[in-house]
């Protein structure tokens, strides 16, 4: 069976449950918030980073995430987008909103055959 959900930033919950009978699963007790992550950047050819430089980002460039109102993305440290997270991080906004902050590196880079670019990020 599929899971539902529309992948939007209404399907996560600040409630937390306060008794067993109101945890429906899907936790594993596990702050996620606070768990480092690494992810694939979505649509890199389309942000403003690889526009203006025709490249992606080298490995190492120091990131942040931040919300544009619309998407979780992954930006240089003066506010450039890279690329966007997956919606499978979408829990990150709430993390954001509980001022908790993001940041990492560039893992991995490349331009051919497609623009792609990979991260690894810590909570500060």
């Amino acid at each position: 069976m599929g899971s539902t959900g529309s992948g939007s930033f209404t399907d996560y919950s600040k409630k937390q449950p306060t008794s067993p009978e109101e945890n429906n699963g899907g936790s594993s007790g596990i702050d996620k918030c606070g768990t480092a992550f690494s992810a694939s950047l979505e649509e890199v050819s389309r942000c403003v980073y690889f526009k203006n430089n025709g490249s992606v980002p080298p490995i190492g460039t120091a990131v942040i995430i931040s919300f544009n109102g619309k998407r979780l993305v992954v930006e240089t440290n003066l506010g450039v987008e890279i690329g966007y997270l997956p919606t499978k991080f979408n829990y990150i906004k709430l993390c954001i909103e509980d001022n908790i902050n993001y940041n990492g590196v560039i893992s991995s880079s490349k331009t051919i055959p497609t623009p792609s670019a990979s991260v690894d990020i810590v909570p500060i």
